[in-house]
């Protein structure tokens, strides 16, 4: 359901329209606590959308120890009140800070954080709920490659919207959508930046057709680049890929 959902971003006009689907949709996978927080390279310049406001009575949101202490990789973290005992090395303010969150029914989530190749600005989503730890695991964290999915799409819809200045023709992520979705950029270095966008979306189940509208791409320039991404991968189908893709240490096929 998600991933249906996630479709609909490219149709939408206006940051408060992929901001109300964003909530919809999130709130029936069962997160109910949402955090979008980017800064420009400066970590100035905030973009804030949540349903929690109250976190941020008196704050200010670059302080948040998301942008600080989830952000330096694309890896996914747990977040929240109920994973703070996991934490004993971040500093007293960053704990109040997430131990307030308690208060606004924000108990265990994911830190998701994303960088599109092409934009300055970097930070993610924060999305939780209001279960204990065991449920949590149970029932979302199963779900955490589809919500990064969800989340990379939305972002990247946001920046899109909210894009004043005009790319740089001298830069190689001209072509089509310069801010293309990464979150293993460093994974499988081999593949052009292009080809890891490719290779992520058809991975999580969308189809060339859908490849090529997501990233203003001709279908056979999509067909050209998953060739090329099977190649150098060592796959020849999209089943293949999407194993590969989640276990990116195994050995490639041979032959």
């Amino acid at each position: 359901m998600l991933l249906e959902n996630a479709r609909a971003f490219d149709h939408l006009a206006t940051a408060s329209d992929v901001w109300d689907h964003a909530q919809r949709s999130l709130a029936d996978a069962g997160l109910t606590c949402l955090i979008y927080l980017t800064v420009d390279e400066s970590w100035q310049n905030p973009t804030l959308l949540t349903n929690i406001p109250s976190l941020y009575a008196g704050a200010d949101p670059t302080s948040d120890p998301f942008l600080s202490h989830c952000c330096h990789s694309y890896d996914i973290t747990l977040t929240g009140p109920g994973y703070l005992p996991d934490y004993d090395y971040l500093p007293d303010t960053a704990k109040a800070f997430i131990a307030a969150a308690r208060k606004t029914g924000f108990e265990t989530g994911l830190g998701i954080p994303m960088r599109l190749l092409g934009s300055p600005r970097f930070g993610g989503f924060n999305i939780g709920t209001g279960l204990d730890r065991a449920t949590f695991e149970r029932d979302i964290l199963p779900q955490s490659e589809a919500l990064r999915t969800f989340c990379l799409l939305a972002h990247r819809r946001l920046e899109e919207i909210d894009a004043t200045a005009p790319p740089d023709p001298a830069s190689e992520l001209v072509t089509g959508r310069t801010r293309m979705i990464a979150p293993d950029h460093d994974t499988f270095p081999d593949l052009t930046p292009r080809e890891r966008e490719i290779a992520y979306l058809v991975a999580q189940g969308f189809s060339r057709k859908e490849c090529a509208r997501l990233c203003a791409l001709s279908p056979h320039t999509v067909a050209d680049h998953l060739k090329a991404v099977y190649r150098k991968m060592g796959v020849n189908d999209r089943v293949a890929l999407s194993n590969r893709m989640r276990a990116p240490n195994a050995p490639a096929p041979l032959g």
